[in-house]
């Protein structure tokens, strides 16, 4: 089956596919830095003996990423792992910045997976799912960051309860 990482250049989505190549996943690792996404692939496959395609992107613009993810017939997992923080009082932060994060925490996420969803449903109960990674700021008074992350953790308890059975 294939797993779709998001932020899989470093970092939890980094880590994501270590440990989902090690148990014979297939990968499609999605990031904005190429280099990093080439070299972490051809060293899981090697080592994994696994396919491993890397799809170069700025998920705050996700159109063509979610068509390429609605178009992955072995579609099993999709992590929506991809993220970033605006430092500084919510004030004196730059707007553009700001409204950035928000289409990739928010937007990208349900562009994502609705896209993906379109493949895990039909084969709901073989092990197939979404995972969204969150943070601790979702519990804590953060601006906007933790105001998305706190988002997706609501996102991600409704999908919960959606899901079919």
């Amino acid at each position: 089956m294939l797993a779709v990482i998001t932020g899989a250049s470093s970092g939890i989505g980094a880590a994501f596919a270590r440990q989902l190549a090690a148990r014979g996943w297939d990968l499609l690792l999605i990031a904005r830095r190429e280099d990093r996404l080439r070299m972490l692939a051809s060293y899981l496959a090697a080592w994994n003996k696994i396919s491993a395609e890397i799809l170069p992107a700025d998920l705050t613009d996700p159109a063509a990423v979610a068509a390429r993810v609605r178009q992955s017939p072995g579609l099993g997992l999709l992590v929506n792992n991809a993220g970033f923080g605006v430092q500084g009082y919510f004030f004196e932060t730059d707007p553009e910045a700001q409204q950035r994060m928000h289409r990739l925490h928010v937007e990208a996420t349900v562009a994502l997976t609705q896209a993906a969803l379109a493949n895990l449903v039909p084969r709901a109960g073989q092990g197939t799912g979404v995972i969204n990674v969150s943070s601790v700021a979702a519990f804590l008074p953060a601006a906007t960051y933790g105001a998305t992350k706190t988002w997706m953790n609501a996102f991600t308890e409704t999908l919960n309860n959606d899901w079919p059975p």
